[in-house]
């Protein structure tokens, strides 16, 4: 056993003896099981697919995609009614086929859902850019009288929905939740789902891969009211001890009242009764506080009232928690709750070598969170992908901060951004992802372009971001180029580059604002039986040749960093990366997430160098 494999031994043994004191509190408890007493009744019974294609690693978890309902958590856990039903499973499938709205006859394949066409985990022969899907199903008796809402978590491309061969709508982005209502419903009657997928579009922003094509998050049923709630917005303000609160319902009219209820181990603690429709201020004097290290979640009930009878009913949860920039002693810097915080974070591009974007289980999301903190990093850079809420709501409970880039256009093809119809696709997705991720108390900041990918128009966009988000950073560009153009796009919160150099110095920093390294380091080492075949290994600067080389490389850098922590504004740092990437070997966990590569005790103990607090 090699070094590295008795670190990941011994670092796992230590999550399993902690994890349940770490946990705890019996809130927190049903709020992880999901908060849905359906959720966790799940089929442990196994699909009858197979793997078409050979994969060059297995990730760990990855035979749970093989459960006859893959991923059976509840899909939105800021958002939860008890009723729902996952679709998740076997789907009939036919790549390529008509174009809506013609519809095709007959599905000669088998997919697993949820996968990208491009995983293997999807068992299909090959990938596939366009094509169907097809699922009966039928509807639970018990929602008779009630709107049945059919959910997609995420599809690849542009997905056009039919249900019962009528058309629903379509959505197009891979990223962005959407549901429709379905039509009129008969009891103890097979209805079919057909949804065909598009992922031809070089327009639409997918970050790094070429293409992410199909169904790759969940899909699910969900019964509700006549008048319901279709969505709210939390912001917290701890400064004036309120978290306010703008519920969307379909309901108006003076007989419609909401009613807030926040609880704390079970006690209620605040309550406020409004309008439908009026602003909520929920009286939160004296708060317990949100952070990494204490990552304190209210529960929230909000209840859809007509006279008295309560028609709607959502469980969630909310965080007391406020990130800023300021100075102190006329040096700028990026403050958590009101105090210095110095960030030292991880680049997660979220990725497996066998199920691509689609994690392989909810349990791989909460152990990655828990590892990188047991690391000694306090923050997450999720690279130009969204993940499923799944993941956000980890890193609010375990207490994790992130900051969430927009997936870019553009970046494997020679397309450039240039009409006003190619920007509106990032606009569009900029917008649903800060609408559909705004209650999460994790993400403290939008990161709007990497380097220059697809990018464009940068101080319009940070316009348009802090419009949508005044409670968060706005980072108009991670990786700032040392040029007039790049000078210009200084309205941003804080200012951000990448050095890859074993000498970490900023390239342009001639601006007064907290000053940060979005990415740094990645020193590559490889672990044999846990990394893929490639030609080429990439990792920056000479290779590590063992545990101890990659720690002590990477202490020298981290001594840097804490100097110029103190003496060139640096706040913040993204170290390159959380795990192995394809062939990228520059992260901390190989991509099988098998193997930790360092003693994590050791690792920890360098991070603090830079994250322990000083008068600055």
């Amino acid at each position: 056993m090699n070094v590295a494999t008795k670190c990941s031994a011994w670092f796992l043994l230590v999550l399993g003896l902690l994890g349940a004191a770490a946990q705890g509190e019996e809130a927190d408890a049903k709020r992880q099981s999901g908060q849905s007493g359906t959720a966790s009744k799940q089929d442990q019974t196994k699909h009858s697919l197979r793997w078409k294609r050979t994969p060059k690693l297995t990730s760990r978890w990855v035979e749970e995609l093989s459960l006859s309902t893959p991923l059976p958590e509840y899909p939105r856990p800021q958002m939860v009614r008890d009723d729902w039903l996952n679709l998740n499973g076997e789907w009939d499938f036919l790549g390529d086929g008509p174009m809506p709205p013609e519809l095709p006859e007959t599905f000669p394949e088998k997919a697993l859902v949820p996968s990208a066409t491009q995983a293997v985990t999807s068992c299909l022969e090959k990938e596939w850019q366009r094509g169907w899907y097809r699922k009966t199903v039928e509807i639970p008796s018990a929602w008779h009288g009630k709107k049945v809402l059919l959910h997609f978590e995420a599809v690849g491309g542009a997905a056009t929905v039919y249900f019962n061969s009528r058309k629903l709508g379509k959505n197009t982005g891979s990223f962005n939740r959407f549901s429709f209502e379905l039509p009129e419903l008969e009891a103890g009657k097979a209805n079919e789902i057909l949804i065909h997928f598009d992922d031809t579009d070089p327009r639409i922003p997918r970050g790094k891969p070429e293409h992410v094509s199909g169904i790759w998050q969940t899909v699910w049923l969900e019964p509700v009211p006549e008048d319901s709630i279709r969505s709210f917005r939390e912001t917290p303000d701890i400064d004036a001890g309120q978290l306010i609160l703008e519920v969307d319902s379909t309901c108006s009219g003076d007989e419609f009242t909401l009613v807030a209820t926040a609880h704390e181990d079970g006690k209620e603690v605040a309550r406020v009764e409004g309008r439908s429709g009026e602003t909520l201020l929920l009286d939160m004097q004296d708060p317990k506080l949100w952070s990494p290290e204490h990552p304190f979640l209210y529960d929230l009930t909000l209840e859809l009232k007509r006279g008295d009878v309560v028609i709607d009913r959502i469980k969630s949860y909310f965080g007391m928690r406020k990130i800023s920039t300021g100075e102190v002693d006329g040096v700028p810097r990026i403050f958590l709750n009101n105090e210095v915080y110095y960030q030292v974070g991880l680049l997660d591009q979220g990725t497996w070598p066998d199920s691509f974007y689609t994690q392989p289980s909810d349990k791989c999301l909460k152990w990655e969170i828990e590892t990188a903190k047991e690391l000694g990093f306090n923050v997450l850079r999720k690279h130009v992908k969204i993940e499923s809420s799944r993941w956000y709501y980890w890193c609010d409970v375990l207490g994790m901060l992130v900051w969430q880039d927009l997936p870019c256009q553009m970046y494997f093809n020679e397309r450039v951004v240039k009409t006003e119809e190619d920007k509106q696709f990032a606009r569009d997705d900029m917008r649903a992802m800060i609408q559909q991720y705004y209650n999460h108390p994790s993400i403290i900041s939008w990161v709007i372009f990497n380097e220059t990918w697809g990018q464009f128009d940068p101080r319009d966009m940070t316009k348009r971001a802090r419009k949508l988000d005044s409670s968060r950073l706005i980072n108009a560009t991670s990786h700032v180029w040392p040029n007039d153009h790049g000078r210009r796009r200084y309205n941003a919160d804080y200012f951000d580059e990448h050095c890859y150099e074993r000498h970490l110095h900023f390239y342009d920093y001639d601006v007064h604002i907290p000053a940060t390294f979005g990415e740094f380091g990645g020193i590559g080492y490889k672990v044999e039986e846990n990394t893929e075949n490639h030609e080429n290994y990439r990792g920056y600067g000479p290779h590590a040749t063992s545990p101890e080389d990659l720690l002590s490389q990477y202490k020298k850098l981290l001594v840097q960093a804490r100097r110029m922590r103190d003496t060139q504004h640096l706040c913040a740092i993204i170290y390159t990366e959380l795990t192995d990437f394809y062939h990228e070997i520059n992260g901390f966990i190989t991509f099988d997430r098998k193997v930790v590569k360092v003693d994590p005790e050791e690792l920890r103990k360098i991070n603090m160098l830079f994250r322990a607090p000083t008068d600055q």
